[in-house]
């Protein structure tokens, strides 16, 4: 059997396939292809934009940076011993870090480490996690006036009813 030919121009109207009503205004399927590709990436600078404004390099005193640079300080190589690993976890909790987040800046700061990347260019991954709201120590302070309160106001009640 001889392969079928294709129908001619002049056919195409008299064919059983069912013909499309649409057609493309910018010209042909290139034209089109182009300009979905351009408004894509049109798309993505915009979202890359509104990324890097939202995102702020950290200030030294910053806890993540904080913890990212004790975490680079204890590593053997691109290694953290459990006992490091646990006393980094200390000083998360002491600087307000989350123990979720402090995992995720010590992956990070191991990660840049083992494809050789200076600690510097971990800023902008570190940045994308939540900023704590206030470091232990503040807490710890306002315990320690809370307890101070309390043994002056006993101290009081004792002298009172001594009295």
């Amino acid at each position: 059997m001889a392969p079928k030919e294709p129908p001619v121009a002049g056919d195409l109207a008299t064919s059983a396939v069912p013909q499309p009503n649409l057609r493309f205004v910018a010209g042909d399927a290139d034209a089109l292809a182009s300009w979905v590709n351009e408004q894509a990436a049109r798309q993505a600078v915009v979202r890359e934009n509104q990324a890097a404004a939202s995102n702020q390099s950290l200030e030294p005193t910053d806890p993540r940076w904080v913890l990212a640079a004790h975490t680079h300080a204890q590593l053997q190589g691109t290694t953290l011993t459990p006992e490091r690993r646990k006393r980094l976890l200390c000083v998360a909790d002491l600087l307000g870090v989350r123990p979720f987040e402090a995992n995720v800046i010590i992956a990070i700061v191991q990660d840049h480490a083992r494809h050789g990347l200076p600690l510097g260019e971990a800023q902008a991954t570190l940045a994308l996690l939540s900023r704590p709201q206030r470091p232990r120590r503040a807490q710890w302070f306002q315990w320690m006036a809370s307890l101070a309160c309390a043994v002056v106001v006993t101290a009081i009640l004792i002298a009172w009813l001594m009295g």
